[in-house]
């Protein structure tokens, strides 16, 4: 049986970055509208987010509320349906998204529900961050630890 194809993209950076952003594009769920985002990948996010920027340029209508629990409080906000096009050409469908407010340079938050459909990696070898992502999850997988018991 031939293998699944892989889609995935990478990041390369000229120095340490302190955090991963990327541009994707948000879509309604009938994908009739869309906008460009500044998405920070964010693996203490358990959801993916929004701003009420993002949500009013769509037009998007909440069909519930949830707790979320961040750094320095917890609110209720509301939840919106959403399409997501990451930079490697996948769409993610069906994301259940909060609308909340983020840094002023930040229109989204890529949380967990998408980071779990792929692998993600992170390497800062030189000075400078590589960071990559690919969907769907490849089967053999990415063990730091055993790459270094082999250099020793």
């Amino acid at each position: 049986m031939p293998e699944r194809p892989h889609f995935a993209f990478r990041q390369d950076n000229l120095t340490l970055a302190d955090r991963l952003v990327t541009e994707v594009s948000v879509f309604t769920p009938d994908k009739k509208a869309s906008v460009k985002a500044r998405a920070l990948w964010d693996t203490g996010a358990m959801g993916s987010v929004i701003t009420p920027h993002i949500a009013q340029s769509l037009r998007l209508a909440p069909f519930d509320f949830v707790l979320v629990s961040g750094v320095n409080k917890t609110d209720y906000a509301d939840l919106v349906h959403i399409s997501v096009d990451l930079p490697n050409g996948v769409m993610c469908d069906d994301i259940d998204a909060m609308i909340c407010t983020l840094n002023p340079d930040i229109d989204m938050l890529i949380g967990m529900d998408i980071i779990l459909a792929g692998d993600l990696a992170i390497s800062n070898a030189g000075g400078k961050t590589l960071f990559t992502f690919a969907i769907p999850p490849f089967e053999d997988k990415t063990d730091l630890y055993e790459k270094a018991a082999r250099l020793q």
